[in-house]
């Protein structure tokens, strides 16, 4: 097909899909003629998993090529490429403006939970750092995290993260082990905030009184 009907089929217009091509997100199709290329079915499936990280995972260009060149790989196993995965989509988590010392508490509660819920977990690890700074931001805004104040979610956490794990199939390819990653970990946020607004709304809805 020619780049109008990829772009047509995929949605993603013919300069977004230059863009692509020129950053080398997305292979080059056959030369046909001068200017002139020839895509198929893999350039389409593969615009669409730009878009699902780009759009739904909302990474940042910098991830979503380190993504690719994961999947492109193909020399790593499905629960590494989900690591790899799920790191890309952490939000970019800026220094919350507390001090060192403070910093420094929020990370040895971290490295506590951390413990308490006996996962292996690098001390250098982007995940470990980005939740240092929530706890940071938290404690800076005064809400004190008191022991056992995250158990719920890391047993939540817990319990989804092994649900995935073992829905993961052997045979899955690298594209649908990503998308998989990305979907789901989008959909957690989903129904969180959607089970928030109707425990808010009823709590709301018992504080009011009747006229």
């Amino acid at each position: 097909m020619k780049i109008s009907h990829l772009s047509r089929r995929s949605g993603v217009p013919v300069p977004t899909i230059k863009f692509y091509l020129r950053e080398q997100l997305l292979p080059p199709g056959v030369p046909t003629a001068r200017n002139q290329a020839e895509y198929d079915e893999s350039h389409l499936h593969r615009l669409r998993l730009i878009r699902l990280l780009a759009g739904v995972g909302m990474m940042s260009l910098a991830s979503v090529r380190e993504v690719l060149a994961a999947i492109d790989s193909r020399c790593l196993s499905p629960h590494h490429l989900a690591q790899i995965v799920s790191r890309a989509l952490l939000p970019e988590q800026p220094a919350p403006p507390t001090g060192a010392e403070a910093e420094d508490l929020a990370a040895e509660q971290v490295d506590r939970i951390i413990t308490d819920a006996g996962w292996c977990i690098r001390g250098e690890a982007p995940e470990r750092e980005s939740l240092v700074r929530v706890v940071a931001a938290l404690e800076a805004l005064g809400v004190p995290i008191r022991s056992g104040w995250f158990q719920p979610y890391v047993e939540a956490a817990g319990r989804l993260a092994v649900r995935e794990i073992d829905q993961q199939l052997s045979g899955d390819n690298g594209p649908t082990v990503v998308a998989r990653v990305v979907l789901f970990e989008v959909a957690f946020a989903i129904i969180r905030r959607m089970a928030y607004t109707h425990h808010l709304g009823m709590r709301t809805a018992m504080d009011t009184p009747e006229r």
